[in-house]
């Protein structure tokens, strides 16, 4: 059976399909297909590039707000009216050196199992996917390393400059396509299990209290409606309820990570049913 997963972006609460990467391979389980959107990116990634789930663990743990580089020469520059605009407040650059060393630079090919990652071009208006196979019934780029498919994928317009690569634009996927299933499918995915922790949080209210969560709360309620489409492809939806965490809340990181994995345990048994073609489950 080739099971494939769909992973959401949304920043930290992205980091919950660690904890139900490492519920499906305590049962034997395997993850033949995967894709993701933004932090969905990093953890489709990094764990098709061959890192085991416990050392993901480990490795997202660490991160923190270090990793977000102010670019406070363009800010200033900006507040002082010595250039008109700015593409972005943060650069992004310690996200993809963050993501190269851990990949050694590879290319796109370099993954060890099928992998796609979504990411927008604003020039043409249309979703643009990394993958390192033939897809169907997407624009495709293959030519491209890890690092910067990770980077553009997670490019929040307004917040992280976007990339320019070929003659691309490229921000966040999570415009057009924050949960690829489809994506997932047209690897070779027969059975689709979709990652949605943002979905409930939304529905459930966050924590407003900055300019940032009130932009990814807005973000959020954009993708809603694009993500309910997408979750009507796949053959079981998991919708963690990982409470009030904001998108830059690193210190939740653990908490997504085993609120993931206990409610993916919670459903095992409507997962194997799934699996086996004898019922059907889509939320």
């Amino acid at each position: 059976m080739q099971v494939g997963l769909a992973i959401a972006g949304g920043g930290v609460p992205g980091f919950t399909a660690i904890g139900v990467i490492a519920a499906l391979e305590e049962e034997n389980i395997t993850i033949s297909h995967i894709a993701g959107t933004s932090a969905g990116g990093i953890v489709s990634t990094l764990y098709a590039y061959g890192y085991p789930v416990e050392k993901l663990k480990q490795l997202v743990k660490k991160v923190d707000f270090r990793i977000l580089d102010v670019d406070w020469k363009a800010i200033l520059a900006k507040a002082f009216f010595l250039r008109p605009t700015i593409e972005g407040a943060l650069k992004g650059e310690k996200l993809r050196k963050m993501m190269a060393e851990l990949t050694n630079e590879d290319p796109f090919g370099a993954l060890k199992i099928p992998c796609a990652v979504v990411a927008n071009d604003l020039r043409q208006g249309e979703a643009i996917v990394f993958s390192n196979r033939p897809l169907n019934a997407f624009k495709t780029e293959s030519d491209i390393s890890i690092s910067d498919a990770v980077r553009a994928s997670s490019s929040v317009p307004g917040l992280f400059r976007p990339i320019r690569w070929k003659d691309y634009v490229l921000v966040d996927g999570g415009i057009l396509m924050n949960c690829p299933v489809r994506v997932a499918r047209d690897l070779g995915a027969e059975k689709v299990i979709s990652i949605d922790p943002i979905t409930v949080l939304r529905q459930n209210g966050g924590s407003f209290t900055s300019g940032t969560s009130i932009m990814y709360g807005i973000f959020s309620l954009m993708m809603r409606e694009q993500m309910k489409l997408e979750h009507q492809h796949a053959d079981l939806t998991l919708f963690p309820e990982i409470g009030p965490i904001g998108s830059f809340d690193f210190k939740k990181i653990e908490h997504c990570i085993q609120v993931g994995y206990e409610d993916t345990k919670n459903r095992m048994d409507e997962i194997k049913k799934m699996l086996a073609g004898t019922v059907q489950a889509h939320a």
